[in-house]
C-alpha cells in the first residue's frame, strides 16, 4: 500500500513538472510562431498584389467556419483568407473580390488532399478558370477532383456573399 502511494505521488510530481515545462515552452514559442505566420500571410498577400504597400486587416462580422481573415487592398477590393474542408486535409487559399462581385485573384496556399487529384486546386489551370468571373455566379469545379474543388468554390461564394452583406 505504501509503495502504491509513493508511486502515485511520484507520477503526480512528474506530470506536474512535464506540464509546467510544456507551458513554459508554449509561452516561449507562441510569439515566434505568430510572427512566422504573419510573415507567411504577408508573403501570400504580396503574391496577389505585389504593388500594394499595405494591407489593412478588416474585422470579421458574423460567424464563418471558412473565412479566417479579411484584408482590404483599396477602397473596393478585399482579400479573404479561407480554409475549407476537402477529401483529406482541405485547402487554405486567398481570394480577392471587389465590391462589384468580381473574382479578381486566387492563390492556393496549401492543400492536403490526394496528390495529383485534389491538389489540382493549387494549379494555374484552376486559377485561370476562376479569375475574371463573378464570384457569386456558378464557377467550374475540377472533374475528378470535385471533393477538393467544390469546397473552394463554395468558399468563394461565401466570400462573395460576405462582400454583398458587409462590405458594400
Amino acid at each position: 500500500m505504501k509503495k502504491i502511494l509513493h508511486l502515485t505521488i511520484f507520477l503526480a510530481v512528474v506530470a506536474a513538472v512535464a506540464g509546467g515545462a510544456l507551458a513554459f515552452a508554449n509561452d516561449l514559442t507562441t510569439p515566434i510562431i505568430e510572427k512566422n505566420q504573419l510573415a507567411a500571410e504577408k508573403e501570400s498577400l504580396k503574391i496577389l498584389y505585389p504593388e500594394a504597400s499595405d494591407f489593412k486587416s478588416v474585422a470579421l462580422k458574423g460567424d464563418s467556419k471558412t473565412i479566417q481573415k479579411i484584408f482590404q487592398v483599396d477602397d473596393t477590393t478585399y482579400i479573404f483568407k479561407m480554409q475549407v474542408a476537402g477529401y483529406k486535409d482541405g485547402t487554405v487559399f486567398m481570394v480577392a473580390i471587389n465590391t462589384e462581385g468580381d473574382l479578381l485573384k486566387y492563390h492556393a496556399i496549401s492543400n492536403g488532399d490526394t496528390s495529383g487529384i485534389g491538389t489540382k486546386v493549387t494549379e494555374d489551370a484552376f486559377k485561370a478558370s476562376l479569375e475574371g468571373k463573378k464570384a457569386n455566379e456558378p464557377l467550374d469545379t475540377i472533374s475528378g477532383a470535385t471533393v477538393s474543388s467544390k469546397p473552394v468554390v463554395e468558399g468563394i461564394h461565401e466570400a462573395a456573399a460576405y462582400v454583398d452583406e458587409y462590405l458594400k
